[in-house]
């Protein structure tokens, strides 16, 4: 009985809408706030945030359990790196979809441009590595994206021959001054774009967001992608931000990061990576799915007896 009634939640869990649910305000805000150095006086840029920056990425990564690694590419003639975590898939581990934001800033502290996005990939990550899924889930920081989409290019250039299936790029998600919540998606491709597609349906069905196809736009990651051929999709704030690009794109700039709505944002990439990625038996399945099963069948005994 102790069995049943512990494996309960995880049963009910053990859907899209559990997936989803799972994302947290809480945690989202930590990794904003605690470890991308977003506060006044930060420098994502060039300055010595970045790099502490990077580590804290990786080490997000890691400890979550993916297969984390340093993904280098040179710009002028030094290197940098993308932070790559990968949830590997159970029955079509090549099959890839893959969510990423840029680290990097323009020499501040970038909380919406884009700490905002990178926190959304950390929390994503978090959330879908307690579950399983048939096809692979590839989490990325790219580095270099406000000088021209580098890091992006030089990882989507690297793995064109693989079978990506889909891309988001998480950039801006935390700036919506009136709670107005509508999310925008541009995509190189159209609103026919799978990923447009399964996107919309999630923000739909697991967000009070009103995603707004807005058209193809190129001065984001999701760019890099579709120049290889690959079904991608960039997810925005819809206002306009004062702060971008400036000093007060900072957590201490008072009433500026709307953490709620980035959290809603998050949740609706979650739910369409949960869906396209395929949803498989939970870990461990065999005890899951029999508790599970017990479960039912002392439902139904119940209904029985009472009938």
């Amino acid at each position: 009985m102790v069995l049943l009634a512990a494996a309960g939640p995880r049963c009910q869990a053990w859907t899209i809408d559990g997936v989803v649910n799972s994302v947290s305000q809480t945690s989202y805000s930590g990794y904003l706030n605690s470890s991308l150095y977003t506060t006044t006086g930060s420098n994502r840029g060039y300055g010595a945030q970045h790099d502490l920056a990077r580590t804290a990425i990786y080490n997000a990564f890691d400890s979550i359990g993916l297969e984390t690694t340093l993904s280098p590419f040179i710009f002028n003639s030094a290197t940098y790196n993308n932070v790559v975590g990968v949830w590997e898939g159970t029955t079509r581990p090549d099959d890839y979809y893959v969510v990423g934001a840029h680290y990097d800033s323009v020499n501040n502290p970038g909380a919406d441009d884009n700490a905002s996005g990178v926190a959304g990939v950390i929390e994503a990550a978090r959330v879908l590595s307690h579950y399983r899924f048939e096809a692979s889930l590839v989490f990325i920081a790219f580095d270099r994206e406000e000088q021209g989409l580098l890091g992006s290019a030089a990882w989507a250039q690297q793995h064109a021959a693989d079978n990506i299936l889909g891309m988001i790029s998480l950039d801006m998600i935390a700036y919506d001054p009136l709670d107005a919540g509508q999310a925008r998606i541009y995509s190189r491709s159209g609103a026919t774009n799978t990923v447009t597609v399964g996107l919309t349906n999630a923000l739909n069905s697991y967000t009070n967001l009103t995603p707004v196809f807005s058209g193809a736009i190129w001065g984001s990651d999701h760019s890099s992608f579709a120049a290889q051929g690959f079904p991608a999709a960039l997810l925005i704030e819809a206002s306009s931000n004062p702060n971008y690009h400036t000093q007060l794109d900072s957590t201490s700039t008072a009433g500026y990061i709307n953490y709620g709505y980035a959290t809603n944002m998050t949740r609706g990439a979650v739910g369409y990576l949960a869906t396209a990625a395929e949803l498989s038996a939970p870990e461990p399945a065999t005890m899951l799915l029999v508790a599970c099963g017990l479960i039912a069948l002392a439902a139904a005994r119940r209904r029985r007896i009472g009938s």
